[in-house]
């Protein structure tokens, strides 16, 4: 069996870094591959955290606050684990470009035969972004030995154009578990009367982290202009992070307590997919989101800004809009796509998976990827001992 480290540079909760790699975790053969998990954070979601651990894996935490001093956190973190736990292959997840320079470097300075790095997302095109793509340019050509990226655009944000033009990177699907994200109107019944809305109501959903991303700010103000034109309208947020305290302020601010409803981490996403009428994502950028393959996959269509990659899989089921747009040009949108939805929403499950992202074939080919890899760097199947804490009592990455 191979071991493998996957590091993250932020928490973990229940964000699209995670749910890529839960989709494929899940679905592995886990007496060929393990994972287990790495932040320099917390781990805020208890049920990711015993699901790990009940298919054998293990998860590493510091501990420390983040948004205090993160790059230096992450690079102290990940030194102090790797230098006292060895494994063959580490895998880097991050929409910091900081994050996967820096860890391919620390995971080769501790030897780590196989080293990847692995684009989610795009980000901001200003001078931080060009300064930091340029210096990182030397150390993404020397230390990673692998480049994986969920879509092209991911990958033209984060990687070297040498890398792109040669294509040394390789797309990983986004790919869901489409016996859990199907059509199901008897759920979304169950689920709209669990959470006390009529059938007829129109309902919006996010699911996302509460950070600058997602851009909850703005589809607050998007809700908004529905609620204007549609009073009984619904917000489904589900997530936690950083900025839930500042949107609860806004949405209280504005009026809207009784109309938007704060979820939380759920563990119940299809059921939450299955009761709303259309899936919005504003964000600021994206790679390709998990959560739109799974909202697809549910028959949900999506309405997501141009800053996210044109790689959703449905195209009929997506629509993009400028966030230059105003927020009444996104409501009427959103107020259209909820009635054509009552009307045609159908089983997608076929569709998604000859698109190429049903899990179990993508999940093969990720598991493959792993063990290709290391019978190409000599190593052999039998690390079980990676990972393992120094001592009994060492279940964090530091007892720092």
């Amino acid at each position: 069996m191979i071991r493998v480290l996957e590091v993250f540079r932020e928490p973990m909760a229940n964000g699209g870094q995670e749910s890529f790699l839960m989709n494929m975790y899940r679905n592995m053969d886990r007496t060929k591959v393990q994972l287990d998990f790495l932040t320099p954070f917390n781990c805020d979601n208890p049920d990711l955290k015993a699901e790990i651990e009940s298919m054998g894996g293990q998860v590493f935490t510091y501990d420390h606050p983040f948004g205090e001093n993160n790059n230096k956190v992450f690079r102290e973190s990940v030194q102090d684990f790797l230098s006292r736990h060895p494994y063959p292959i580490v895998h880097i997840h991050s929409g910091s470009t900081y994050a996967l320079m820096e860890g391919a470097k620390l995971a080769a300075e501790a030897e780590v035969p196989i080293r990847v790095v692995h684009s989610h997302c795009g980000g901001f095109k200003n001078l931080k972004y060009h300064v930091i793509k340029t210096l990182s340019i030397p150390w993404l050509l020397k230390y990673p030995t692998d480049y994986l990226a969920c879509s092209d655009l991911a990958a033209e944000w984060k990687f070297p154009k040498s890398v792109i033009q040669d294509h040394r990177y390789t797309v990983i699907r986004n790919a869901v578990d489409t016996d859990r994200f199907r059509l199901d109107p008897a759920l979304r019944k169950k689920t709209r009367e669990l959470l006390g809305i009529p059938e007829n109501t129109p309902v919006l959903g996010h699911v996302g982290r509460f950070s600058l991303q997602k851009n909850h700010s703005f589809l607050i103000d998007i809700f908004a202009a529905v609620h204007r034109k549609s009073p009984e309208a619904i917000l489904l947020l589900a997530g936690a992070g950083e900025l839930e305290p500042e949107i609860r302020d806004k949405v209280k601010t504005l009026g809207l307590e009784d109309s938007v409803m704060f979820l939380g981490l759920r563990k119940d996403i299809p059921a939450l997919m299955n009761a709303m009428d259309v899936f919005v994502l504003p964000s600021f950028f994206e790679g390709l989101p998990v959560v739109g393959v799974e909202a697809q996959a549910t028959g949900l269509p999506v309405i997501t800004s141009t800053a996210v990659a044109r790689e959703l899989p449905l195209k009929e089921l997506t629509q993009y809009i400028p966030l230059e747009s105003s927020p009444e040009i996104w409501a009427n949108a959103i107020l259209k796509t909820v009635d054509e939805s009552r009307l045609h929403r159908r089983n997608t499950t076929q569709e998604i998976a000859e698109a190429g992202y049903e899990i179990k074939a993508a999940a093969r080919a990720f598991e493959q990827f792993y063990l290709d890899r290391a019978a190409e760097a000599g190593i052999r199947s039998d690390n079980s001992e990676a990972g393992q804490p120094s001592s009994a009592s060492d279940e964090k990455g530091t007892e720092a």
